[in-house]
């Protein structure tokens, strides 16, 4: 049988259907407005010459395509567009104007559907190309990466193309990899946040396979941000140098198992030990991973987004912070 998304055929149709939000109680989009890569203008600031002309290349020219990205057998569908969530200010016209170009993926689950935000980071667009690998669908994404040029005089950065394929694991895109066969043990986790510009959770877990968890809850973990009273409590607690709490758990066995094995599959191993964003103001952690038998790998993220497998697992560690059996000792 068509579903939904088979029998949507027009740009007016597709946008129609984007912005209904009985699609997603997570996401609404009811001013999403599709858009080619070649028509954002020059208020979309991450939509570069260099993205334009590799699209070009590519012949990504169209709004929207269709494929089973999640590969459960029913039609997904991929936008490109403006979803309304940035205003910005042109100064030929001196009017308030739109600024966030985005890709998104919806996803149709059968009973529901789900978006998905495949922009790897928020300033920086990432073309999305449909691919098929061994018959089946995926997304190859070719964005800039940028590199401060140590030979300038002044600060300069210099960019150039890469290209990731993000295959549809663990409820989230994350990096393709096609031969998943090294298997490490782990037997520790250990993950720490830091401070940001605003009122970011500052916490710290060390997970163990077999025995007790522990998690520091230190600032902005369990905080209402539309609570005045509540957010003054939290910095009053913060500047003292006071935590929200000491707490203990033994991890539920399916969870941890999970962990092992985006780690696994995200060959953590083989991972740059440092990664930051370009801008300032944003959050930082620290990962290390204890693994077969004693050896150890660190991983320091300026901003949280250095692959699309990190950022999965970053947010599953944020969530284990309320989905555990924690108890307070202190």
């Amino acid at each position: 049988m068509l579903s939904k998304i088979d029998s949507l055929g027009t740009e007016s149709e597709v946008q129609s259907f984007i912005r209904n939000c009985k699609l997603s109680k997570s996401s609404c989009f009811p001013n999403f407005e599709l858009k080619t890569i070649q028509s954002f203008d020059e208020n979309y600031h991450d939509v570069t010459d260099k993205i334009k002309n590799t699209a070009d290349s590519l012949n990504i020219n169209k709004s929207f395509y269709k494929g089973d990205f999640d590969h459960n057998g029913k039609t997904d569908l991929l936008v490109i567009g403006d979803d309304k969530t940035c205003r910005g200010y042109d100064e030929k016209s001196q009017k308030e104007t739109s600024c966030t170009s985005t890709a998104k993926i919806i996803l149709d689950l059968g009973d529901s559907y789900h978006i998905k935000n495949i922009k790897h980071v928020f300033f920086d667009f990432a073309i999305p190309a449909p691919v098929k690998i061994d018959g089946k669908d995926y997304i190859a994404l070719f964005f800039e990466e940028f590199t401060e040029d140590l030979e300038a005089s002044t600060y300069k950065l210099n960019s150039k193309i890469i290209k990731k394929t993000l295959d549809y694991k663990f409820d989230d895109f994350i990096e393709y990899n096609p031969s998943p066969v090294t298997y490490y043990s782990i037997q520790k986790i250990e993950y720490a946040t830091g401070m940001c510009y605003g009122t970011c959770p500052m916490f710290s877990m060390e997970l163990n396979k077999n025995g007790t968890s522990k998690f520091i809850a230190k600032a902005f973990n369990f905080t209402n941000e539309n609570d005045p009273k509540a957010l003054d409590k939290a910095y009053e607690i913060l500047n003292k140098g006071k935590n929200e709490g000491y707490f203990e758990a033994k991890i539920k066995d399916a969870d941890f198992l999970t962990f092992e094995s985006i780690l696994n599959y995200i060959n953590f191993s083989q991972l740059k030990e440092d990664y930051a964003v370009r801008w300032t103001d944003d959050q930082s952690c620290t990962l290390t991973i204890t693994y077969d038998n004693g050896k150890t790998k660190t991983i320091k993220d300026y901003g949280l987004s250095g692959t699309y497998g990190l950022k999965l697992f970053y947010r599953k560690l944020f969530d284990l912070r309320f989905n555990q059996d924690w108890k307070k000792i202190k």
